[in-house]
């Protein structure tokens, strides 16, 4: 009965299956559809062809078909059927017609594989029969090029697998609607018009049988409410704002460029302050180097000069003591009472200038040693440098932000602020050189002096009746000493300047040093952050670079898709329209399978299985027939 009920299954859903049909050549006023019967080995081989010819006759009479059959079955009546060649002649009543046909040469739309496969082991199917183990079956579904029509790509493919569940366990089916049926789970797979199926199920099976596979070719009638026009509406403004995308990207890809080459020219200019920090931070250095050296020299000059000036006060004391004693001398002379009081008082004042004299020597040699030490042949250097130096911060405050401008043009004042402090240098160091000058000529001249003093006081002894030549000789000796007392006062007077002036120079080279330490750290960090800085534009110029690469390549896709998407909405309604053809149904009748000569029909439908896999059925048992009995002994029976 099991069985029975699977046969009547079978039998009710082939009856409600839909298929594309093939109108057939007919005198009678007839409709024809198809029903392609194929039956597969276990390995999903087609072995026969079969078709059943259903013609509609509501009035009767007499039908002409084609195919080219071996054998032709009338499945309605007991007429019989002419077969000559490919034409089949059937004379029929009202009412339907079947007839079978068995086709010869014919090859399926579909070219179906089967694998079988126990604990990983390929077996063949009916050596699957009462196994147990771990099942796996394979089942592959791909168009017969060998096939000429278009059915594949018309007809969608229901495939039906059907195990018990009492011999079946650990059911795996991915893909498939599974539906339990009494004992039995029951496996679909529908495979869309046109498309291929691979299909793996796998389960444990214990004394493993299995129902035929079911492989039915349909025509989809599906009633969805989808309307292409309706979906293609939405997509109306798409090309146009792909349109507005590919103009979009193109003045980017534009822009990228034009800042690429822009980013080129910043780092070039990044570099270009880079090496000028990082020259500027060696040029503070030596700066800072020189303006120490300096400070100190100076500092060496500055106390020579002091010591230089405190001799002043001895030299224009003594010289004004000479002065004094040549005056009482010219007087006694005049009067003719030159005492010997005078004469020692007179030699004690030349004495005491010959001894500030001989201080100012000394000074002068510390003045000058002083002056030996100070870096003369540098100082035009230093200011060259300062001038290269307060060019290139000038230069730099251009190219970066407003506080490190004002960082650099400060730097580029203070260091003009040192040139102009070399100058005065310079214009002391002149100052010197007349200093020491006049020292020289002041003691030139009271070295005459003296000689004159000695030669005098020597000829006073002889020359005391001789008042005459006494009295011209000292005022002689007092008219010379007028000009050695007036270089006294011009040297004395020189000196202060000096020390005054040189007092100021010398504050001025230790506000050089000072502030030659901070540019040095200032242009240290600029130097670094130049370099950071033009590391950054370097970097930035890089991703610039990439940036515009990229949105080259996007200018150059979104210039494909614009002519991609152009009358998409178009194709789109037309695939659309063909897909949901497929779906619900064309209104294009199918070709007949049968013969390309009988055009095309009402209806085709395919229905393919494969064998079942069984275990052999049990010997009958051997029986003994009663024997016949008659109408007698039969009425003996009911008395």
């Amino acid at each position: 009965m099991k069985t029975l009920r699977k046969v009547l299954a079978l039998a009710v859903a082939a009856a409600m299956l839909t298929v594309p049909a093939l109108a057939a050549e007919a005198e009678a006023d007839s409709a024809k559809e198809e029903v392609v019967y194929i039956d597969l080995a276990a390995d999903g081989t087609a072995e026969s062809i079969d078709v059943v010819n259903i013609f509609d006759l509501p009035e009767g009479g007499t039908i002409e078909d084609r195919g080219a059959y071996s054998a032709v079955r009338n499945m309605t009546t007991e007429d019989d059927l002419t077969l000559d060649g490919d034409t089949v002649t059937a004379e029929a009543g009202p009412g339907r017609l079947y007839y079978e046909g068995r086709l010869e040469g014919a090859v399926s739309p579909w070219k179906v594989s089967i694998e079988h496969k126990l604990d990983g082991e390929t077996v063949p199917a009916e050596d699957m029969a009462g196994a147990s183990g771990a099942w796996e079956m394979h089942l592959t579904v791909e168009a017969d090029p060998a096939c000429q029509g278009s059915w594949f790509d018309d007809l969608a493919l229901q495939i039906a697998v059907t195990l018990d569940a009492a011999r079946c366990s650990d059911i795996q089916a991915p893909g498939a609607t599974a539906a339990n049926v009494g004992s039995d789970k029951q496996l679909t797979y529908t495979i869309l018009p046109g498309q291929g199926a691979d299909i793996t199920l796998s389960a444990q099976v214990a004394d493993f049988e299995l129902d035929p596979i079911a492989l039915n070719g349909i025509a989809l009638s599906l009633d969805l409410p989808l309307d292409g026009g309706s979906l293609t509406e939405k997509l109306e403004g798409l090309p146009a704002a792909v349109a507005d995308l590919d103009d979009g990207a193109s003045a980017l890809a534009e822009g990228a460029a034009a800042l690429a080459e822009g980013a080129g020219t910043l780092s070039e200019g990044a570099s270009s302050v880079s090496d000028g920090a990082a020259d500027a931070a060696s040029g503070a250095a030596t700066l800072d180097s020189g303006a120490a050296a300096l400070k100190t020299a100076a500092d060496r000059f500055a106390g020579g000069l002091a010591s230089l000036t405190g001799q002043s006060a001895a030299l224009t004391e003594g010289s004004a003591a000479v002065k004094e004693g040549l005056a009482q001398l010219q007087q006694s002379v005049a009067a003719s009472a030159v005492t010997p009081e005078q004469l020692a008082s007179l030699q004690n004042a030349a004495s005491s200038v010959d001894a500030a004299l001989e201080q100012l020597s000394g000074g002068i040699a510390s003045l000058q040693a002083g002056l030996s030490s100070l870096p003369t042949d540098q100082l035009a250097a230093l200011q060259q440098q300062n001038a290269g130096a307060i060019e290139q911060l000038n230069a730099l405050a251009q190219m970066v932000d407003p506080d490190t401008a004002a960082a650099l043009t400060g730097a580029a004042a203070l260091l003009q602020a040192n040139s102009d402090a070399l100058t005065e240098i310079s214009g002391a160091l002149d100052g010197v050189g007349t200093l020491a000058a006049g020292a020289a000529d002041l003691q030139a001249g009271f070295d005459a002096f003296s000689s004159q003093l000695s030669a005098l006081l020597t000829g006073l002894g002889s020359l005391p009746d001789n008042m005459g030549a006494l009295k011209t000789a000292v005022d002689s000796l007092a008219t010379g000493y007028e000009a050695v007392d007036a270089g006294v006062a011009a040297y004395t007077a020189g000196a202060a300047q000096l020390e005054q002036s040189f007092g100021a120079i010398s504050a001025g080279t230790a506000q050089l040093a000072a502030g030659s330490g901070a540019l040095v750290s200032g242009t240290a960090a600029l130097s670094v952050g130049a370099a950071d800085l033009a590391a950054g534009v370097e970097e930035a110029a890089s991703g610039i670079g990439e940036l515009r690469t990229g949105s080259d390549a996007l200018a150059e896709g979104a210039a494909a898709l614009r002519e991609g998407t152009d009358g998409m909405a178009q194709r789109i309604d037309q695939e659309l329209d063909g897909i949901l053809g497929c779906l619900t149904g064309g209104d294009e009748k199918p070709m007949s399978f049968a013969s390309a000569e009988n055009g095309t029909v009402e209806a085709v439908q395919f229905v393919m299985k494969t064998p079942a896999i069984a275990k052999p059925a049990p010997a009958a048992p051997v029986t003994t027939s009663a024997p016949e009995r008659g109408f007698w002994d039969r009425l003996v029976e009911l008395f």
